[in-house]
Parts: C-alpha cells; sequence; structure tokens
C-alpha cells in the first residue's frame, strides 16, 4: 500500500504543482477548512478544501496529528480523524499515536497514505512558520 501511496503522491504533487504555477499568494482559513490561492492583483483565484492532517517541527522531527490537536477548530479534527482509520487498515499503530517522532521522509509518507486514504488531489505545506501544517486538499464543487 505504501508504494502505492507514494506512487500517487508523486503525480498528483507534481500535477499540483503546474497547477498552481500562476497563482502567487494563499491563505488557509482554518474555520471553514478552505485554503484560497490568489494571482497577482487578486484577480484569479482557487479554492480548495482543506483537511489539515499533521503538523510537524522540522528541527526536532516531532509530527502531532491535527485529530489530537485542540489548537484547530472542532471541523478540522473530525475530518483529520478520518486519518485514524490507517490503523486498521495498515496496521500501523503510528495512526493512532497522537504525536511521534518522523523524519521528513517519514513525514513525507504518512502524508503520501493520508493523501491516498482521503482520496485528495495533493498535500498543501504550510512551511511559513513552524510549525508546518499539512493539509490534504480537494477540489470544492
Amino acid at each position: 500500500m505504501l508504494r502505492i501511496a507514494m506512487d500517487g503522491y508523486r503525480v498528483r504533487q507534481e500535477a499540483f504543482s503546474q497547477a498552481i504555477a500562476g497563482f502567487s499568494a494563499w491563505n488557509i482559513d482554518e474555520e471553514t477548512a478552505t485554503l484560497t490561492l490568489t494571482g497577482d492583483g487578486g484577480q484569479a483565484t482557487c479554492v480548495y478544501q482543506a483537511t489539515p492532517i499533521v503538523t510537524y517541527l522540522p528541527a526536532s522531527e516531532s509530527l502531532a496529528w491535527v485529530w489530537a490537536n485542540y489548537a484547530f477548530p472542532a471541523l478540522s479534527r473530525s475530518r483529520a480523524g478520518r486519518v485514524r482509520e490507517l490503523a486498521l487498515e495498515t496496521g500501523y499503530q503510528v495512526f493512532e499515536t497522537p504525536q511521534l517522532r518522523a523524519s521528513p521522509g517519514d513525514m513525507d509518507e504518512l502524508c503520501a497514505l493520508a493523501l491516498h486514504h482521503l482520496q485528495g488531489v495533493a498535500v498543501f505545506k504550510a512551511k511559513g512558520q513552524e510549525p508546518w501544517v499539512c493539509y490534504v486538499l480537494h477540489a470544492v464543487a
């Protein structure tokens, strides 16, 4: 399952990078769980449903699941809770562990598995400040 998830992750991330190349700014609204991308001058916009899945501190290689993080609104924690289903699906108890040590490569693998499980279009990593927050994105109808 990990190989399939990683292959899908690479393809989806590349397609997402190409799709957003023309946008110059982004904004996450945690209350509505959306990511809005805007072009130069605020002209073009694109909106995604954004489910936060993990926070990550690269310096200490510390990863925490959003489902266990009360700093996020209830809507986000509820959506992120679906990631816990992966513990049964994969047998990896890491999905039931609120916080763990993870290398950047481990974080990518966990994000790939979450992306695959949640059937998202891509993972958006907000790295502007620490902790980083990783979101699984879905198209908004």
